[in-house]
């Protein structure tokens, strides 16, 4: 087709199940400012925390809090931005399969925090604390999971939109196909 064509785009906003849209653009980004506010102002509590007190806080390695804290302000704001601005269920299924290699990296590095495995699925020592960083973290990654597979996404429905973004800027006017 020709790019000045309009092109068959199927919205993510009438093809994503609202809790899905809600949780990746309007909780997740909460969630990642929070990590980062963490990270930048309190790492001492924040590795305490995450480590269950078995390693302590080296000013000497605040660079690699600074680097987490950008990589969760950068989900947020790619979140915000693109998920938010871009009505493109392609923009969003493309977006959500690269968050999850970050996802299953952070998870590893999560039970690498508390000693491995056996530690980590002691459940019944969790805190406060790791349910709420666990639920913060996998409910967002299990929506994009079932976002990236095609799960609960209504699929069928289609509008013509122009555009190389995908609009032009009238939503919503496009013809349903």
């Amino acid at each position: 087709m020709n790019g000045d064509q309009p092109q068959p785009v199927t919205k993510a906003s009438t093809a994503l199940p609202l809790p899905y849209r809600l949780l990746l653009v309007v909780l997740e980004p909460f969630f990642c400012l929070n990590g980062a506010r963490m990270v930048f102002f309190d790492p001492v509590d924040y590795t305490a925390k995450i480590t269950r007190g078995t390693a302590t806080y080296d000013p000497a390695n605040q660079y690699l809090y600074t680097q987490l804290g950008g990589a969760w302000l950068l989900f947020g704001v790619a979140e915000v931005l693109l998920l938010g601005v871009l009505d493109d269920l392609r923009v969003w299924r493309l977006l959500c399969a690269a968050m999850l290699v970050s996802d299953v990296v952070y998870h590893v590095s999560s039970v690498q925090a508390v000693g491995g495995w056996e530690k980590f699925v002691a459940f019944g020592e969790w805190d406060v604390f790791e349910w709420a960083v666990f639920a913060s973290a996998v409910l967002p990654m299990l929506v994009r999971v079932l976002v990236v597979l095609g799960v609960g996404v209504d699929l069928k429905r289609r509008e013509v939109v122009g555009g190389s973004w995908g609009g032009n800027g009238e939503k919503g006017k496009g013809k349903r196909q």
